[in-house]
């Protein structure tokens, strides 16, 4: 209890001391919303809405029954044979959907925390509509890099899922079929909005904590902390786009972006960044999975062996199709 007082003082106090930094300076920080705000509407929400909307048309009116799939993840991943559905519809959407739907299976009484936990270390991934129309198309101009990211991070996903399948799995006999509601479209635009403005949310408090920790340059700092352990001085805006990126990935990405490197280490990079999901989605997933008092320290350790896999797998594929 006092530990957790404690922490709580902490985030208190740098709460706090962020507010007194943007009263100091309202100008710089309202441009840092307004930039997040831009992002988010020219990059983020015309790729995702859409399919968020579609996603969830598409759970409001599916029949959970198990099917092969389902009983294969159920052996293979020893999660609840409604395994495969949960991670198809991650992957067709992307983040921050996988701990949304976690979320609902633990409502309806299908899962507990320790399935949810190893649930969360495959399904938790980010979808093609972000990888490919965001990263790919819009900020690398190369349809070809989004889709090696993509394959990268599926198959991480996929290979981090049985790193964390610990125990097996005791069936339980319940079916979920589905929202029983007639207006199936109004309650999934109603979901998908909500969602986006919460990404939205997330993303100008990232902007804004990223800008403050650059005016104040503990991020170049860092950066070249970093780039002197490694004797590397050459690649500090990469490191510090890296950094970024760990915060939040589509300002990261950006970042990266404009540092004058190939696009085949670009790609690399962004895979381990979008398989890690940074800061920003861990926050969103974790406001989903509250209910399930999952520890932040077991998402993080998850998250970040799932941005090692992406780093490994997207190296040789980038060096022999870009």
């Amino acid at each position: 209890m006092i530990k957790f007082l404690k922490s709580n003082k902490i985030i208190i106090l740098l709460i706090l001391f962020v507010c007194i930094i943007f009263i100091l300076n309202p100008e710089l920080y309202s441009k840092s919303c307004l930039n997040a705000i831009s992002v988010w509407t020219l990059k983020v929400l015309p790729v995702l809405f859409p399919f968020f909307v579609f996603t969830r048309i598409i759970v409001n009116l599916s029949e959970f029954k198990t099917n092969k799939m389902d009983k294969f993840f159920n052996n293979i991943y020893r999660v609840p044979k409604f395994g495969f559905k949960i991670f198809l519809l991650s992957v067709i959407s992307g983040y921050p959907m996988g701990a949304k739907l976690i979320c609902t299976l633990n409502e309806q009484g299908i899962i507990q925390k320790k399935e949810a936990e190893k649930m969360m270390s495959f399904c938790s991934v980010s979808g093609p509509m972000f990888i490919i129309g965001t990263v790919g198309v819009n900020i690398f101009l190369s349809y070809k890099a989004g889709l090696i990211i993509l394959v990268a991070n599926i198959i991480a996903a996929l290979i981090n899922g049985l790193i964390y399948r610990k125990d097996k799995y005791v069936e339980k006999e319940v079916s979920y079929s589905g929202k029983k509601n007639d207006n199936i479209l109004s309650s999934s635009v109603y979901d998908a909005t909500l969602s986006i403005l919460m990404v939205c949310a997330y993303i100008v408090i990232s902007f804004l904590i990223i800008d403050v920790l650059i005016n104040l340059h503990v991020i170049d700092n860092l950066s070249n902390a970093i780039c002197t352990i490694f004797n590397c001085p050459q690649n500090f805006d990469t490191i510090k786009s890296s950094i970024i990126g760990i915060f939040e990935i589509t300002r990261g990405i950006i970042e990266l972006n404009n540092v004058n490197i190939s696009l085949t280490l670009k790609t690399i990079i962004a895979s381990g960044l979008i398989g890690f999901g940074g800061i920003s989605i861990l926050l969103q997933s974790l406001s989903f999975l509250n209910q399930l008092n999952i520890s932040t320290k077991t998402i993080v350790k998850q998250k970040t062996t799932q941005a090692l896999l992406c780093l490994i797998i997207t190296i040789p594929l980038a060096i022999i199709f870009i």
